[in-house]
């Protein structure tokens, strides 16, 4: 959950990079001189465009986990939380792992 909050702010952090790019953009189209340069110009704006819808999408997704996450009330529960997924990983790595059983009565097989 602690992953949440870094990449939230940096697909915000994205999506105002892109909209900054834009107005170069927007120059680049208006003072291009003939049709391919419009179309290369016009190509990477829309290639862009997806890439920024792309780092907003994610950034609306995670929203409000983000906003869970950093608030000070739910501190003690997050903490709570994570605690019990550390003991269930513990029992889950025993249980699934190879155990040795020391034989106390002897080599006969039962």
């Amino acid at each position: 959950m602690q992953k949440v909050l870094p990449s939230e702010q940096i697909a915000g952090q994205e999506v105002w990079k892109y909209d900054k790019r834009q107005q170069d953009q927007l120059h680049d189209l208006e003072f291009a001189t003939d049709y391919k340069e419009r179309c290369r110009v016009g190509t990477r704006v829309h290639n862009e465009r997806l890439a920024r819808r792309a780092c907003k999408d994610r950034a609306k997704m995670t929203e409000e986990i983000a906003k869970f996450c950093s608030d000070k009330q739910n501190k003690q529960f997050l903490d709570k939380l994570k605690g019990l997924v550390e003991r269930q990983q513990r029992s889950e790595e025993y249980l699934t792992g190879e155990r040795y059983y020391k034989r106390r009565g002897g080599e006969d097989e039962c």
